[in-house]
């Protein structure tokens, strides 16, 4: 049983150390990421559901490309970039997603990824620069939230940073099939 463990632990290492130094040598621009749970909703929830969510720029500033994976939900009904520090609620600035459900019942995995441009801004940035979107994520005050039918005002919430976070091990390792992009 040791032994299994150690070749577990030894296969999760260098999948790690493969997924980090792939995600160095493909970034185009910027990164992002936001890991998400109901702990950091205002106010905060009980929900057990969690998730991230990765943000990377092109080159030319024209579009940000986004992969967000939710696991514990069987549903939502939207999931959207907010503006607002930690702690804070805020306006909707862009809409990521309107009602999914779980590919699995039994597995309550949704994925979502597309592309933000300027014409998708809303809210307080509606009409602006792209830009102004990345400045917000560089600063820290925009935060991924989706929404369930339980949790109308938000269920899980994460406030989205510069770069990948430490659990991108773990994303990488755990999720089937959803693998955060290099």
């Amino acid at each position: 049983m040791l032994s299994i463990l150690t070749i577990l632990a030894a296969i999760i290492s260098i999948s790690a150390v493969a997924g980090s130094l792939g995600s160095l040598q493909a970034q185009e621009g910027e990164t992002f990421s936001a890991t998400l749970s109901g702990k950091e909703e205002v106010p905060p929830t009980d929900s057990s559901a969690t998730g991230w969510a990765k943000f990377q720029t092109n080159d030319n500033g024209t579009q940000v490309s986004y992969w967000i994976n939710l696991t514990g939900l069987n549903e939502i009904t939207g999931a959207h970039i907010h503006n607002g520090s930690a702690g804070q609620n805020g306006d909707i600035v862009v809409s990521l997603s309107g009602q999914q459900s779980a590919e699995n019942g039994s597995n309550s995995t949704i994925s979502l990824n597309g592309n933000i441009t300027q014409n998708d801004l809303q809210g307080p940035l509606k009409g602006k620069e792209l830009s102004e979107l990345v400045g917000l994520m560089s600063d820290g005050v925009v935060y991924v939230n989706v929404h369930s039918g339980e949790f109308q005002n938000g269920e899980i919430r994460g406030q989205i940073v510069s770069g990948l976070p430490e659990t991108e091990i773990n994303m990488t390792s755990t999720a089937s099939n959803n693998t955060i992009p290099n």
